[in-house]
């Protein structure tokens, strides 16, 4: 493993120590890694975001127009079996 990774662990570690001593142990797992990374935002991921953006922003200046929200809904419901949820 290499060293910043290492680092990167020991500080988790650290986190969430301090997280269960100062009260924290109400919290999910889930809940104190969403919490780490809110406070440590990954650099590489921003620019990907951002790449993301940039793509959409194109695809619109060239005529793309996405799909209406309500198929979108309609699709990511039935590929999830949400079909019941709103």
């Amino acid at each position: 493993m290499n060293i910043p990774a290492l680092d990167e662990l020991r500080d988790f570690h650290r986190f969430v120590g301090e997280k269960v001593n100062n009260g924290g142990v109400a919290l999910s797992p889930e809940e104190v890694l969403d919490e780490w990374r809110m406070l440590h935002p990954d650099p590489g991921a921003a620019e990907g975001e951002v790449a993301a953006i940039q793509e959409a922003i194109d695809d619109m200046e060239n005529g793309d127009k996405g799909i209406p929200f309500e198929e979108f809904d309609r699709d990511f419901r039935a590929s999830r079996n949400l079909a019941g949820w709103r």
